[in-house]
């Protein structure tokens, strides 16, 4: 399981730090999100890289206006 939500070190009695709150525990993106950093590692790149953040932190690789 990857849970996205976890115990912080004061958790309420009965429950162990680290563990899964079981409210939203898996969800969903956090597996999808795991599934793309392996396709995207296995590619050599990042697999989704949108347009507009690109332009903003590499602007070499920014399609000319």
């Amino acid at each position: 399981m990857l849970p996205e939500q976890v115990w912080d070190p004061s958790a309420p009695p009965g429950e162990q730090p680290g563990e899964g709150t079981r409210s939203a525990t898996p969800l969903a993106w956090t597996h999808a999100q795991f599934v793309r950093l392996a396709w995207s590692i296995k590619a050599g790149t990042p697999i989704e890289r949108p347009t507009i953040v690109v332009c903003r932190y590499v602007r070499s690789e920014c399609p000319d206006p």
